[in-house]
Formats: C-alpha cells, structure tokens, sequence
C-alpha cells in the first residue's frame, strides 16, 4: 500500500533537441552538450524519484517523453504544439506532466468566459496551463494544473506605441502575470466547484508567491461546496527551515519562482485532510555549486518537490 508520494516541478530551461534553436537562430545545444543536458536530467529523476513531475520551456516533445519513459514514467502529456520559425528556431515553449500513475483526463486550461465580461475577450495564456486529472493511491481522484505564467521579461511593443522608458513594456508583462493568475484560479474554481477533486498546482509562476500579481493563488475562498483554499507546499511543512532556497538565480540573486501549491486535503489540520506534507526539497546543486562537466547545459531553475504522507485512505 502505497504511503507517501513526491511531486515535482522543473523548468528545463531551453529543452531543444539540435539542430534545432531556442528563440534565437544560433541558440542550438551541439551534440555534446545536449547529451550533458539530458544526462543531467537522467540523473535529477533517478535521485529524486518523482511520482509525477511538472515541467516547463519544453519544446522537443517526442525526446522529451522518450527520456521521461526510460525514467518509468508510463503516463507523458502535453497541451499545444511549440512554434517552429523557418523551420529552424523555436519559441513559445509549452508545459508537460509526466506521471507514474494513470492520468484520467487531460486538457489546456480555457479561459474563462467571464474573461470577455472583463474587457479581455481575446486574452490568451502565454504558456497554456495544462490540467489532468489523475488517479493517486490512497488519495483518488486528484486534479493536478501544470503551469508557466508570464516572465518578467518586457513585453515587445509597436513602434509607434513604444515609449521612452521602459516603464510601459515592464507593465505590460506585470499585467499579463497578472490576469494570468486571476484567470487560471477562476478556471481551477470552477473546476473544484463541479467535481470537488483535491488539487495540486505545479509550476514556474514566474515571481513570489509574496507579489501583489500572484496573492490571490493562495487567498481563501468560498464555494457552494465549502471553503477551498491553495497553499504554499513550504507553509504547510511543519519542519520547514526559516532559511528558504531559492529556485532561480539572477547573478548572485536568488529567487522563489517555482512553487508546489496545494489544496487543504493537504493541510494536515484540516479535518478533511488526506495527506501531510513530510518535506519540500530544492535541487539546486547545478545553481550553487555546479561541475561545469556535469551541470553546464543544466537548466536555470532548480527543481522543487513536495513529499506526502498519506495519512487517510479513500
């Protein structure tokens, strides 16, 4: 009987199979170091041992699975296709999930049709969140989000609508993340509210948790079916340490990017709770002490995982 399980999140940073590019023309891995990248990766899975993995800034689908099969993952999914550019460089990455037990249902996260209410009626996802519902021993039924909301980086704008400062296109992406978040934990409502599955959300959310664009992931709300409420996986960790790692490293600056947020049937003091949270680990030796033979073609984010102890069966 199983009693404990591991979620993980990773953004692979770049994950393109040569000969082809990541965004730019001559961003293309050689042999070599796309063999080190993978390796790494290898080696990442077999340290930690995933249950399910959530990953980000994919673009080589069919190697990706490839690899994450050989890891014993029998269940490999994804929502979109990347764009391929002249047939050469690739842009706008997509997210996958990758599971040891059987996903049920697996769909891109649609935006809201209230969005259109909001004056957001072409609004997209610059990464399609993806859900699947998954089959978890001891646990049922679990709906899990993968999810890659809007870098910091500035957003492009026309010429003529392009300003002097940097300010507008700064904005601009703040305001992307923004409606991001509001629009994805209207999604994740409205599916709680029709099935009332436990839920997990995984992913590179791009900011803190703390930022006044993401606050309302981890806010309480009320439903016709009762209170419901994401928290932080490192909150919910009685033993957490007060020192947090960071996840992201921007020169000698450390961030929490990637989070594992999780729904009160994992709050061990809930009533309703069906599992605990045992540990939340960072891989992030390649970020602070990388072998530049092992860790050069790594990625920029560690992995974060949560473990669960299952302390009620359904």
């Amino acid at each position: 009987m199983t009693k404990a399980l591991t979620f993980s999140t990773l953004n692979l940073h770049n994950f393109t199979a040569p000969p082809f590019a990541s965004y730019e023309f001559d961003n293309i891995y050689s042999q070599a170091q796309w063999r080190q990248k993978t390796s790494w990766l290898s080696r990442l899975l077999q340290q930690v041992q995933p249950d399910m993995l959530a990953l980000q800034e994919v673009f080589s689908l069919a190697e990706l699975s490839q690899l994450l099969r050989s890891a014993g993952f029998d269940y490999v999914v994804s929502v979109g296709t990347p764009e391929l550019v002249d047939q050469h460089f690739f842009r706008r990455p997509v997210v996958a999930l990758a599971s040891r037990y059987p996903l049920l249902e697996v769909a891109a996260v649609d935006v809201p049709a209230v969005a259109a209410e909001l004056g957001l009626a072409n609004f997209q996802f610059s990464r399609a969140p993806l859900r699947a519902l998954v089959q978890l021993p001891g646990l049922g039924p679990c709906q899990c989000y993968v999810v890659h909301l809007k870098s910091r980086r500035a957003v492009e704008l026309p010429a003529a609508t392009a300003m002097a400062g940097q300010h507008l296109p700064d904005w601009v992406a703040t305001v992307q993340r923004g409606h991001e978040t509001a629009l994805l934990l209207e999604a994740i409502l409205q599916q709680r509210q029709l099935d009332g599955y436990p839920v997990l959300l995984l992913g590179d959310l791009n900011d803190e948790l703390s930022a006044p664009v993401l606050q309302l992931l981890n806010q309480p709300q009320q439903l016709k079916r009762g209170r419901f409420r994401l928290q932080d996986s490192w909150q919910l960790w009685p033993a957490a340490p007060q020192q947090r790692p960071a996840s992201h490293y921007y020169g000698a600056r450390g961030s929490v990017l990637d989070y594992i947020l999780l729904s009160e049937e994992f709050d061990c003091t809930q009533s309703q709770a069906l599992a605990e949270v045992m540990a939340v680990e960072v891989q992030d030796q390649h970020l602070r002490q990388p072998d530049f033979a092992l860790d050069g073609y790594s990625s920029d984010h560690a992995m974060v995982s949560v473990r669960l102890r299952l302390t009620t069966q359904r």
